[in-house]
């Protein structure tokens, strides 16, 4: 439904790609009639449409992305589109997903939080093991912890200090999650 958000929000877009099967036609006819570089994907096919939008980036020369509208009603969409995060991460992107409540991003190194003192921070392993967890500016600080996939899940629910929080990993992928209620 990116179409109908953009047009409610007055955003156009460089490029719209997808299979457009969420869109009304009324909201298809609009961008259509702007001359836009629209990619039309049959519904049947092997890429979300977020892999096809983030494609496009990628193909653009995009060194960052913020995917809005990636984390929804939708369970599915949700953890694919954070695993999307991974394939932007290999590929040396700094990439993050981030809606109303949240800001989800995913590291394999050093990284800094930015907020406000009692932001709340969660980190949650994306890989079976994630070693060498050391924190700062966290209420609960952990120092060379290993966080494991599935328990452990003693990073949840974390308390920024001040306006910066550093998380540093030795080894695996880590979410790092900055949430409110």
């Amino acid at each position: 439904a990116g179409m109908r958000h953009a047009k409610k929000l007055s955003i156009t877009p460089n490029v719209i790609v997808g299979d457009f099967d969420s869109v009304d036609s009324d909201v298809l006819e609009y961008f259509k009639n702007q001359n836009l570089d629209i990619k039309q994907y049959p519904c049947k096919k092997d890429e979300t449409d977020m892999e096809l939008g983030l494609d496009e980036a990628i193909n653009a020369g995009c060194d960052e992305i913020i995917i809005t509208a990636g984390i929804g009603s939708r369970m599915d969409h949700t953890l694919a589109n954070l695993q999307l995060l991974f394939n932007l991460l290999t590929k040396g992107i700094k990439a993050k997903i981030v809606n109303e409540n949240n800001e989800v991003w995913l590291i394999d190194k050093k990284t800094v939080i930015e907020g406000k003192a009692g932001d709340i921070v969660s980190l949650v392993p994306m890989t079976q093991e994630v070693k060498g967890v050391t924190t700062t500016g966290l209420e609960y600080p952990l120092n060379d912890d290993t966080l494991f996939f599935g328990s452990r899940l003693l990073a949840v629910s974390n308390v920024m200090l001040s306006e910066k929080a550093e998380v540093e990993i030795k080894s695996g992928y880590l979410y790092v999650m900055k949430c409110c209620d």
